[in-house]
């Protein structure tokens, strides 16, 4: 029976080093932590987030990892995850590539997140894939099939300098900016170097030693931010 809840969720940008893996790998986590199958695409050349899952060695009955190097695939292969029902979420970790090439994408996908972060480079990229989305409303037949669109501000540090704040400021004032800001956290780190966040809160909290079972607490908040953005675009998909 077709799965009529599965959300397909393309994050995007045309910058390297703006979070986009790694916040992929937290909204993977965040619906994980719900008992929800996630299926990733790795569209990205260097396919960073499937050597992870490799090195690692992930194994959970939730998560699964393709690459995805042919576009038009992708079509083929969501229509299978939903008639068959495999999968709650599709994720698509992609080249960030304009044109035709995210034209296609978007046609697949339910919504489409853009990682930020709070310098100049990265605004100007932002608005880049922002005015590639309007263009693309105004090209499309039925404007209104097409995904939702979110500019997410990633690794944003606690304390913002003057600098950061002022792309901030912009940033809301030119894009769809998602509430939740995907903030600078350790746990982020840690979890490159030891697997998905919810898993580690449950080891941390499950550890002998009392201070592992102190440093839990961290990994939860970052889930709930992750849980929160993910809420956000399954909402508004």
């Amino acid at each position: 029976m077709p799965n009529e809840n599965m959300k397909v969720i393309a994050i995007m940008t045309r910058k390297g080093g703006a979070g986009k893996t790694t916040l992929t790998r937290a909204l993977v986590s965040a619906a994980m932590s719900r008992g929800k199958r996630c299926l990733v695409f790795d569209a990205d050349p260097q396919q960073a987030l499937a050597r992870w899952a490799n090195k690692l060695k992930i194994s959970d009955p939730l998560f699964s990892i393709e690459p995805l190097t042919v576009v038009k695939d992708l079509s083929e292969k969501t229509d299978a995850a939903y008639e068959n029902d495999t999968a709650d979420y599709i994720f698509i970790d992609t080249i960030g590539a304009a044109g035709a090439w995210a034209d296609d994408l978007a046609a697949e996908s339910d919504a489409v997140v853009v990682p930020m972060m709070l310098s100049d480079d990265d605004l100007e990229i932002t608005t880049d894939t922002f005015n590639w989305y309007v263009g693309l409303r105004e090209r499309a037949e039925d404007p209104d099939a097409l995904p939702s669109f979110h500019v997410v501000l990633s690794n944003v540090p606690a304390k913002q300098s003057k600098a950061e704040l002022e792309v901030e400021r912009q940033a809301v004032s030119q894009f769809p900016v998602m509430e939740d800001y995907f903030m600078q956290r350790k746990q982020h780190k840690d979890a490159s170097a030891e697997g998905f966040i919810h898993q580690i809160a449950i080891d941390r909290r499950n550890s002998e030693k009392p201070l592992m079972r102190v440093h839990a607490k961290h990994f939860d908040e970052a889930l709930e931010e992750a849980t929160s953005i993910l809420d956000a675009l399954t909402e508004a998909s």
